[in-house]
């Protein structure tokens, strides 16, 4: 099934409405983009779904879990993993390290002493690790340490360690932030494979409107917290009110 459903999601800090009844469902095989101007909610939202924020009221499940009041590791564990806008990644640790530090969530603590004992055991998961980083097209870096790589390498380096959750449904932030357009063609290709070749479901933030456009199945538009517009890129693309609020008379051009 592989379904998030958010329902009815209100948010506020401080008398301010981060989220006012928001509502909308992401369908297993999609890539759902949710656009927005800087304080539209986005990423309020995003912290909600993956628990680093319990939202006042409203209902988050997926695939019929409910996930209020879950914590973060818990909602991986359910299938569900994110990569940040601002990297996580911890730079005097090789890339092959980094990313395996998003297994840990699958490792009990005899896991983990097994790991530390077993060279078996730490052979397997550098396996997927690799096969990871062979999929996003840095398995060549395994061994380099993160500090003084691209950027560009950098954000893969985020996504390998969102994919080897193993998850169901991965949750974006901004991954075209900060590339350069011919990285950006890169990220809509990594993207789209994530869900064409991976099976995974995507849900993307993104202020690139090129790469939302191009990569989409559809889109949800938020504003000061509430729902603009939703629909496929043709129909938000050439929305009066989104053109209005937030992409500009440039989108008809």
């Amino acid at each position: 099934m592989n379904k998030l459903s958010i329902q009815n999601l209100k948010m506020h800090f401080s008398g301010v409405h981060a989220l006012d009844d928001v509502s909308f469902k992401v369908n297993k095989g999609e890539i759902f983009s949710l656009i927005g101007p800087n304080g539209s909610g986005k990423s309020t939202l995003f912290n909600c779904i993956n628990g680093f924020c319990e939202p006042q009221k409203g209902d988050i499940k997926f695939n019929d879990i409910d996930l209020i009041n879950s914590k973060p590791h818990e909602i991986v564990k359910h299938g569900i993993s994110r990569t940040f806008q601002n990297l996580q990644n911890v730079p005097y640790m090789t890339l092959l390290d980094n990313v395996l530090l998003g297994a840990h969530h699958r490792l009990t603590v005899r896991d983990t002493f097994n790991r530390w004992i077993s060279q078996k055991e730490r052979e397997r998961e550098e396996a997927l690790a690799l096969e990871i980083m062979d999929f996003l097209g840095i398995a060549n870096f395994e061994n380099k340490y993160l500090t003084g790589q691209p950027y560009g390498i950098q954000k893969l380096v985020e996504i390998a360690r969102a994919l080897i959750c193993k998850p169901k449904l991965i949750l974006m932030d901004e991954p075209a932030a900060g590339m350069n357009d011919q990285e950006t063609l890169e990220i809509a290709k990594i993207i789209s494979e994530i869900r064409d070749v991976l099976g995974i479901t995507v849900l993307v933030v993104e202020h690139d409107m090129n790469l939302v456009m191009s990569i989409s199945d559809r889109i949800c538009v938020l504003d000061s917290g509430k729902i603009l517009a939703m629909g496929i890129p043709e129909e938000v693309k050439n929305h009066p009110e989104v053109i209005k609020v937030f992409l500009g008379d440039e989108a008809h051009a």
